[in-house]
């Protein structure tokens, strides 16, 4: 792991095991924060993996492709006859969420 000066009082994540999910690991504002969130706690020796309904490797920050991506919750559709967009959003979630809690391993 890279060497890096903690801030006293503070420990090194090494062998944490840290889950985050998002709905879409597009090209956003969001999606650099959590991809930069994913990369700080790796650096500080976390074992990280985002869980996410929906990732294109074509179409996202270049950032992302250094991280653990699963995509779960994507057997749902994204829209019903072209409405219902945040609804179906909301369900992928829960699919994801739920795949996560039951059946992902455990997570700190």
């Amino acid at each position: 792991f890279p060497t890096r000066v903690m801030k006293e009082g503070k420990k090194p994540l090494i062998g944490k095991y840290i889950a985050i999910l998002h709905p879409d690991l597009g090209i956003g504002g969001a999606e650099q924060l959590i991809i930069n969130i994913a990369l700080a706690l790796q650096e500080n020796g976390a074992i990280v993996r985002m869980y996410t309904p929906r990732y294109d490797p074509n179409r996202c920050f270049e950032d992302s492709k250094l991280l653990d991506v699963e995509v779960r919750g994507s057997i749902f559709p994204r829209s019903i006859f072209g409405k219902c967009f945040a609804l179906c959003a909301y369900i992928r979630m829960m699919l994801c969420a739920i795949h996560v809690a039951f059946f992902a391993g455990g997570y700190d």
